[in-house]
């Protein structure tokens, strides 16, 4: 009997680390107008991940041309990764890089973060 209970009290504890790992606490982050593309500033490419959502559902750069892919979790422990790109960041940093093939690249969050974690993806466009 005393296993089981020990078993249960382990099973909530991890899921509400889960949970709280996503949740961190911080105040919602301002939400922007998910449905047009990121701006860029320069060279910049700024993608925030708040729980369970990025700040735009699609971010543009131009093929052949360097820029800096930016990365920031403002709410909860986020990370990203590039389907097909050698981008894996799984905390707060900045990446320089060029992409000579143009397409569209997925964008997802590669820190097991809570229950939308699946849902979290967007896309890199490159023209």
């Amino acid at each position: 009997m005393n296993k089981k209970w020990g078993l249960l009290v382990s099973s909530v504890a991890l899921s509400a680390m889960l949970i709280t790992a996503c949740g961190g606490g911080k105040e919602q982050a301002a939400s922007t107008d998910a449905a047009a593309p990121a701006a860029t500033t320069g060279t910049q490419v700024n993608i925030e991940a708040s729980n369970w959502k990025f700040n735009q559902e699609t971010f543009e750069v131009k093929a052949g041309e360097e820029f800096t892919l930016n990365f920031k979790s403002t709410e909860g422990f986020h990370g990203i990764g590039i389907q097909g790109l050698d981008v894996d960041m799984q905390k707060d940093g900045s990446k320089t890089m060029k992409i000579d093939t143009a397409g569209e690249y997925t964008i997802f969050c590669n820190v097991i973060c809570g229950p939308d974690h699946g849902k979290m993806v967007a896309k890199l466009v490159v023209k």
